[in-house]
């Protein structure tokens, strides 16, 4: 069946396109009746075409939407960097942004089908999004930052976690250390999930035993959340000698637990961060960890929305970006029994 045009839509209801417009888009008034008529014409319209056929109205606007748990969010350093570069990189090309918490697909269809933005950057994805098949089959232009592992093919920047992890395990396995354990992110997030497969992996490898009382999986990365975990790992009466945690924020949290405990970090424990904040830095031993281009992500993906758009096509790009270990004191070879080789038992 053809598809209807805004055009058809408009001769069937006995009414102008801009009338169909105002209908649509909720942009002004427009009687019940004519309403009616004009939802009933519309039974076969598909919205894209309204993109296609009022070209010449550009918002110059970008919607940033994002997808994760506001707290986590706006407390990660990470994602305001990607902000930060998203922001300027907007400003350098005369784009306006608009910020939207969501993860309603017909709430993210609206945004631009009503030609508020001309386009979106998805920020955070779950592994069993329904939100970005159905932006792929509605043909809106967007650019995700992070993985998407589903079988539409979508625009976007991303770093491998599985890799980053699998290689600073390495890193820990080559120092001697056999017990090691991982808290990590909700599981939802492919962030997450595929820091943990990381972490499996690197284990099953090297013949090392997965064992699931070293691995915690938390909900709500809170400091308080992270430090109990860290008391229950460290517990344990067959101790663990590392921890490969999640991010920096919560490898920092667990610092305090370590130090309520007597455990040294560095000699009794060592710790790998992932995401270089800047908090791990100015940690007593300041933290190793993994270091990934945040800054880069989000100009990326800007620059790669926008030349889309002004090229008048859909974005079709893909970026993989590269993390770098961050070598500092927070990390010691153990000795041949399997403990830390400054340590003392605790």
């Amino acid at each position: 069946m053809k598809r209807k045009t805004i055009y058809d839509v408009a001769q069937e209801a006995g009414v102008s396109i801009t009338t169909v417009s105002r209908a649509m888009n909720g942009t002004g008034y427009v009687s019940e009746d004519t309403r009616k008529r004009i939802e009933k014409a519309a039974e076969n319209y598909r919205p894209v075409a309204v993109a296609r056929e009022m070209k010449m109205q550009k918002s110059k606007t970008i919607g940033i939407v994002i997808n994760h748990d506001a707290d986590y969010f706006f407390m990660n350093s990470t994602f305001i960097n990607e902000l930060r570069a998203i922001a300027l990189a907007a400003k350098k090309r005369r784009y306006k942004l608009l910020l939207e918490l969501m993860d309603d697909e017909e709430e993210i269809k609206n945004l631009y089908f009503t030609r508020k933005v001309d386009g979106l950057i998805v920020m955070g994805c779950n592994r069993n999004s329904e939100i970005i098949p159905a932006m792929v089959e509605a043909k809106i232009p967007f650019v995700l930052i992070g993985n998407y592992e589903g079988e539409e093919q979508v625009s976007q920047v991303e770093v491998n976690d599985k890799r980053a992890v699998y290689d600073a395990m390495n890193y820990l396995i080559g120092l001697g250390h056999r017990k090691i354990g991982i808290i990590t992110g909700a599981l939802k997030y492919s962030s997450s999930f595929n820091r943990l497969e990381g972490y499996k992996e690197a284990l099953t490898d090297a013949g090392i035993p997965i064992r699931n009382e070293f691995i915690e999986i938390c909900e709500n990365l809170t400091d308080v959340v992270v430090e109990n975990l860290a008391k229950k790992l460290l517990y344990q009466k067959e101790r663990i000698t590392a921890l490969m945690m999640f991010n920096d924020q919560i490898a920092v949290a667990s610092y305090k637990a370590a130090k309520e405990l007597g455990v040294r970090i560095g000699k009794d424990l060592s710790i790998v961060g992932f995401d270089d904040d800047r908090v791990g830095k100015f940690v007593t031993p300041p933290l190793t960890t993994i270091w990934q281009p945040s800054y880069e992500k989000g100009e990326k993906a800007l620059n790669i929305l926008i030349d889309a758009l002004e090229e008048d096509r859909l974005p079709d790009k893909k970026e993989e970006l590269n993390c770098v270990m961050i070598y500092r004191h927070s990390c010691s070879a153990v000795n041949e029994n399997g403990d830390s080789a400054q340590g003392e038992k605790f």
